[in-house]
């Protein structure tokens, strides 16, 4: 800047240098030559002020921008190390933030391992109380009995000497109306009912269902082919109650029974009775071949009958009543299903 200072007052000292030649040399006067010299002269120093002043101007503007600059290169630094701290920053945030997310995941995980722990242990506890429910008595015993009320027939038979047919002994128990498949109508009741004391069979058999005024007598009776106390009264010709309640009930039992399991036994204590159907209660107390053991009381009157496993309103078997005094006094139920397949030809 100083350079193009001085290269400005030298050309203006050789134009002022010229000017007072100039005038010379057109014959003015020294004085008027000297005069405009001056004007000049003048002029040129006033020039030289103005320019003085922009230099300044410029100087000071230079200043002015170095320490703008100077302010930028600090801001910038300043914004570099804000940025790398807010990367920094960031960074940490993002890391604090995964964390929390995988504790977060981890809880979760956690969360739905117990959810999971207390469902599995909430459904043991509801299928615990299921069961405790089911052992709970959902039957009405006076209902079941009301049905399975018709079925049980009044059993007497006569027993007569083959050469003279003389009457020589008789004997009563209980039965039940029951159709097997493939069978004829038949009264399934105990094997002693239907022999005397020699094992020979009845001459003949009669019948008494509770809510029929039919009386049925057949000649037709035969024993297990096995050693099971079980008998058959085959009714042959069966009028229309007969049919109709045998087409009905009974429901066989498809299960075998548990220990515990209620039952009770229906049948005619009362020798001789048409109107005295009993129902004593019991328990499946245990198992002995293809019969089960009760705890309920079978009197040698309605031996013969029909036990019904409550739980499930099924037959189940047929009682055999137990002389007391013998080891045990337990009476016993011969499986239905046995008894359907046992017979002789």
């Amino acid at each position: 800047m100083n350079a193009t200072i001085k290269g400005f007052l030298q050309i203006s000292t050789l134009i002022y240098v010229a000017i007072i030649f100039g005038a010379i040399a057109f014959g003015e006067t020294g004085y008027l030559a000297v005069k405009k010299a001056e004007e000049y002269k003048n002029k040129i120093i006033f020039q030289e002020e103005k320019l003085n002043e922009a230099i300044n101007l410029i100087l000071i503007q230079q200043k002015e921008l170095a320490k703008i600059k100077e302010d930028l290169n600090l801001t910038k630094k300043d914004t570099a190390q804000k940025t790398k701290d807010l990367e920094k920053a960031l960074m940490t945030e993002t890391k604090n933030i995964n964390e929390k997310v995988k504790k977060v995941e981890t809880n979760s995980l956690v969360v739905e391992s117990t959810r999971k722990i207390q469902e599995e242990s909430s459904q043991k506890k509801i299928t615990s109380l299921e069961e405790k429910l089911s052992k709970v008595k959902s039957y009405e015993i006076t209902t079941i009995i009301s049905q399975w009320r018709p079925l049980i027939a009044n059993v007497e038979c006569q027993f007569k000497y083959s050469d003279t047919g003389r009457l020589y002994q008789t004997s009563s128990g209980s039965g039940i109306a029951i159709k097997f498949e493939n069978t004829p109508s038949s009264i399934l009741t105990n094997k002693h009912v239907i022999t005397d004391n020699n094992g020979y069979g009845a001459e003949s058999c009669s019948v008494k269902l509770l809510d029929s005024n039919e009386k049925i007598t057949s000649f037709d009776t035969r024993k297990s082919a096995k050693d099971y106390d079980v008998g058959y009264i085959y009714v042959n010709n069966p009028g229309d109650y007969f049919k109709n309640i045998t087409s009905v009930f009974p429901s066989l039992c498809s299960q075998r029974p548990s220990l515990g399991d209620e039952i009770v036994v229906l049948g005619y204590p009362n020798i001789g009775s048409t109107s005295g159907l009993t129902a004593t209660e019991g328990i499946i107390s245990g198992f002995d071949g293809n019969y089960f053991v009760t705890s309920a009381k079978v009197e040698q009157g309605n031996s013969g009958g029909a036990v019904i496993l409550l739980k499930n309103n099924c037959l189940l078997g047929i009682p055999t009543f137990v002389t007391l005094g013998k080891i045990e006094s337990l009476a016993r139920i011969l499986d239905i299903w046995t008894a359907g397949k046992n017979k002789n030809g």
